[in-house]
């Protein structure tokens, strides 16, 4: 799957994103915050997590195993779409 769209899909902010990566299973889970008109987005992977607040935060931060969902777009088995 592209880069693309998994961006635009978590965006939505729908659903849980979910995936499988060497094994291990990691996700996306957004979250909106009606008090501040904003979102947060919890990205977790084999144990860890943290929280960022943007879109592009979601696809940069190397939450998995020190890479990206941008660096490993096409190698992740999306188990929730």
């Amino acid at each position: 799957m592209t880069a693309d769209k998994i961006k635009k899909r978590i965006s939505d902010c729908v659903t849980l994103f979910a995936f499988k990566y060497d094994g291990k299973s990691g996700g996306v889970d957004p979250y909106y915050l009606p008090e501040t008109d904003s979102f947060e987005f919890l990205l977790f992977f084999d144990g860890d997590d943290v929280t960022v607040y943007s879109i592009d935060d979601v696809m940069n931060t190397p939450f998995i195993g020190g890479k990206t969902l941008s660096d490993l777009s096409d190698e992740l088995t999306i188990t929730e779409w």
